[in-house]
């Protein structure tokens, strides 16, 4: 087997996982858009935790190519838009707590929040959206040499 079908391989699935954790930031931003109810939390948490649980397994497929990809570890731990590209996700993770505690806290206590609430967590979400769209541009600079 060439070296480049692992790197193919792992490339395509850390993609996949980037894609389904956009879809699912999505997803999270339309539900929060609308009037809150008892129903529309619950399916705000599931989402949530599968954003987190997406989230985890992008930076474990990442650093598993960074590692055993083609370009190999000493390519990624000297490129400056590879860090970059973590500080920024990083951030998003700080950012995306927020909401992920307003939730827990408010089906724990069975409360269905204001329309201001919602809006404020949405105003988290779409921070997160803002920086999401910095991550394929970091990763193309990344991808053509630049910042190595």
């Amino acid at each position: 087997m060439s070296p480049i079908a692992p790197d193919a391989v792992l490339a395509s699935l850390h993609h996949l996982l980037v894609f389904s954790l956009v879809a699912v930031l999505f997803a999270e931003l339309a539900l929060a858009s609308a009037a809150p109810d008892a129903g529309r939390l619950r399916q705000l948490g599931a989402l949530d935790g599968a954003y987190g649980m997406l989230s985890m397994a992008v930076v474990a497929a990442g650093f598993t190519r960074a590692v055993y990809g083609a370009k190999g570890w000493v390519y990624y731990a000297h490129n400056e838009v590879f860090w970059a590209k973590i500080g920024v996700f990083v951030v998003i993770g700080l950012l995306s707590a927020v909401p992920t505690v307003r939730l827990i806290r408010w089906r724990k206590r069975g409360v269905v929040p204001e329309v201001a609430a919602m809006r404020a967590l949405r105003r988290w979400m779409l921070a997160e959206a803002v920086l999401i769209a910095l991550i394929p541009v970091l990763a193309a600079l990344m991808a053509r040499g630049i910042g190595y």
